[in-house]
């Protein structure tokens, strides 16, 4: 988000996982809500490899066509990988060419397959795939359960060692930011910092998807209205508030500035060196820290609480946060847990003035 994005640290890439075991919307009861993720858009990709990450048969079909055609991923040889390639506005699938296409189980609903952009990354999803074109770029969008999306976020926001009532925290907040509305036109969330990064789903066994279903529905509220929840890594002993990050919140949560007790009994510092030009790095306008992180290295200023000072022809500075400090401070949140909170004294410390509710 030009909206402060938060520092990821622990992403990861696709490892093999039993898909047989990780159908968590299977053991989630609640009414199935699906959010429309645009993944791998980083990559800006003019090629993607489908296939199965499992044993269900994947159908990729043309969209919307009277006498679609068709593909079918069974394992067997010759149909086993299917690539698809931009072309202008419209994407060639093996020798096929559609302005987009659909890949579901054979009953059209989601199905385990893994994406991989050929030669740099890959990852396995649970969900209905669309792929289009835009310009010799694909877009490819995940349709997905929104629990599974959410144990997604949290496996990659958090470590699954952490303390349960932490996890259950980082789950709400995550569930909360996708309730909190779309925030992009042609799906509702990508999955980078701009929105939440997510990672393959987690065994439904797991400590994450344990958090997941124990808030299954939960969503913090501000003024009767899920608030689409900001958190970051490390506050460096406060959180902060909208405006101390540049930002004015007009009539929505202005994420109010509390000490995080964790983070001061902890202290962190970081160190880097970036080229003078102009007016130094100002701390606390995340604007900036994001422009300028963009263009030096995201490791470069990995947080908004810290100190410029002249050396040479650089800038030396000196950080004890990441990320913008705004809202959840995750590692104050497994400190908060480690000595007893719950996942409500959490969320009532870090997001003041709000409440729980149950979108079940």
């Amino acid at each position: 988000m030009i909206q402060p994005a938060r520092h990821i640290s622990r992403a990861s890439i696709w490892s093999p996982l039993p898909f047989a075991l990780l159908l968590l919307v299977a053991s989630v009861a609640h009414a199935q809500q699906d959010v429309r993720v645009g993944v791998l858009s980083l990559f800006h990709p003019a090629k993607l490899e489908l296939e199965q990450a499992g044993s269900q048969v994947i159908v990729v079909a043309e969209t919307e066509a009277a006498n679609p055609s068709l593909f079918v991923l069974n394992g067997e040889p010759g149909q086993r990988q299917l690539l698809l390639r931009a072309q202008g506005n419209r994407v060639l699938a093996g020798l096929r060419s559609a302005p987009s296409w659909t890949a579901t189980a054979r009953d059209g609903g989601a199905v385990a397959f893994r994406l991989t952009v050929p030669g740099r990354f890959h990852r396995a999803y649970f969900a209905r795939l669309t792929i289009e074109a835009r310009d010799g770029e694909l877009l490819a969008v995940a349709s997905m359960d929104r629990e599974l999306a959410v144990a997604s976020i949290v496996a990659s926001e958090m470590d699954e060692n952490a303390p349960i009532e932490a996890l259950k925290a980082q789950a709400i907040a995550s569930r909360s930011f996708l309730a909190g509305g779309a925030r992009h036109r042609d799906f509702d969330f990508c999955d980078s910092t701009h929105c939440q990064f997510l990672k393959s789903p987690p065994l439904s066994t797991s400590r994450v998807s344990r958090a997941v279903q124990a808030t299954a529905g939960l969503v913090i509220e501000d003024r009767g209205r899920p608030l689409a929840a900001m958190y970051s890594s490390r506050c460096g002993g406060h959180t902060r508030s909208l405006r101390n990050i540049g930002m004015e919140p007009g009539e929505g949560y202005p994420y109010y500035a509390v000490p995080c007790a964790w983070c001061q009994q902890h202290p962190f510092t970081w160190r880097s060196r970036i080229g003078k030009s102009g007016q130094p790095p100002k701390p606390g306008d995340e604007h900036q820290r994001i422009v300028e992180a963009r263009h030096w290295g995201w490791s470069a200023i990995p947080g908004s609480n810290f100190t410029a000072a002249a050396d040479g022809s650089d800038w030396q500075l000196e950080g004890h946060s990441i990320g913008h400090s705004v809202g959840l401070c995750q590692f104050g949140a497994v400190g908060m847990a480690a000595s007893g909170a719950n996942f409500r004294d959490i969320l009532s410390h870090y997001y003041p003035n709000t409440v729980l509710a149950s979108q079940k």
